[in-house]
């Protein structure tokens, strides 16, 4: 069984938002009872996917809320409101930023990761295809301004 990464993705998301987008964690004391059982996996839902090789081949998927995906750009370019482009290439960032933190997780021996350039998933694509055979890890950080829904995909080579 492989060893679950899920508490140090976390560490790393909540450091992430903090440093850049100025948004800091909740506990669930903090949270409303919608944000308990919310349903991340809209049809509208945007999402950005960063794909991984080397010392373990995979991709993170990061997703926001509505509420999450206006917030991220705003806080980062410091502006009231973001256009979707803004909005998406925010949400790339730091779909690139947590991913490129957490690949050296898996570095062993002095095999590294590389990662891929993100892109945005839109409308419910699937983005597991590809990653059937893989470990998949899969959680929400909740934040100040909205959720994150985190998932990642990964096998060690």
């Amino acid at each position: 069984m492989e060893k679950s990464f899920q508490n140090e993705i976390r560490k790393i998301a909540h450091k992430t938002f903090e440093v850049t987008c100025y948004m800091f964690a909740l506990d669930e004391m903090e949270m409303d009872e919608e944000s308990l059982i919310s349903d991340h996996t809209t049809e509208e839902t945007v999402s950005s996917l960063v794909t991984f090789q080397g010392a373990a081949e995979g991709g993170m998927v990061i997703s926001a809320d509505e509420e999450l995906f206006d917030a991220i750009a705003a806080n980062m370019l410091g502006i009231d409101v973001a256009t979707e482009e803004e909005k998406e290439g925010a949400l790339c960032e730091i779909a690139n930023i947590i991913c490129g933190n957490t690949v050296p997780l898996f570095a062993k021996d002095g095999n590294i990761c590389i990662i891929n350039p993100p892109k945005i998933i839109k409308n419910g694509e699937l983005y597991s295809d590809g990653f059937e055979q893989f470990y998949e890890e899969s959680f929400h950080v909740s934040l100040d301004e909205g959720t994150a829904y985190i998932s990642i995909f990964y096998k060690r080579v």
